[in-house]
């Protein structure tokens, strides 16, 4: 199971830190008990280029499981930056994932399974950002038609509710996007952490 950290930390900045990385040591999404740290793994981001990232691990003695921690700009399951993932998904409001592949050099088909799977996940997506944007203090946003178009904006209410309440700690939308939908933004069979309440 993956489990979000809201890093400021840049990829570069990040992947220079190596091992000398200082990840918190967080509790278990399951039964809530502090976890121990359960070394390391190496992952590939990419970000124009190809880079290797050390993912830290940990694990929870009661539950007999591990985590990998990942910074907010990794999306699980997905070699691409989500800097790279949530603009592209932005710019397929009108359906066209060729162009927007285009315009970042990465495969059509990539570029087309993101549009798909966020398509498929938006309703639940959208759900879960108007809940936070109520558990946060704000009224639930009117959301347009069409389901990309309503996830964005509910997503951007979320973020802007999240951003007036805490700051520029919330970091960058699809950063705080990812880290709501604990990274499972875009997975194939693996729902965000609020989904089963």
């Amino acid at each position: 199971m993956a489990i979000v950290w809201p890093t400021a930390l840049g990829v570069e900045q990040y992947a220079a830190a190596g091992r000398d990385i200082d990840v918190p040591r967080l509790r278990c999404p399951g039964c809530k008990e502090p976890m121990s740290y359960w070394g390391w793994y190496q992952r590939d981001l990419r970000v124009g280029r190809s880079r290797a990232l050390l993912v830290r691990r940990q694990r929870c003695k009661p539950c007999a499981t591990s985590h990998a921690v990942l910074p907010s700009f990794v999306a699980h399951g997905r070699l691409d930056a989500i800097g790279v993932i949530g603009p592209a998904l932005e710019a397929m409001v009108d359906g066209h994932a060729r162009r927007a592949a285009d315009v970042l050099d990465l495969p059509y088909e990539t570029v087309r399974d993101w549009r798909r799977r966020f398509v498929a996940r938006a309703e639940m997506l959208a759900l879960g950002a108007v809940r936070a944007c109520v558990a946060l203090g704000a009224p639930a946003p009117r959301l347009p038609k069409g389901p990309v178009a309503a996830v964005l904006a509910a997503l951007g209410s979320a973020w802007r509710t999240a951003r007036r309440r805490f700051g520029g700690a919330v970091g960058r939308l699809w950063r705080f996007a990812n880290a709501l939908a604990g990274g499972h933004l875009l997975t194939t069979n693996i729902h965000p952490p609020w989904s089963s309440t």
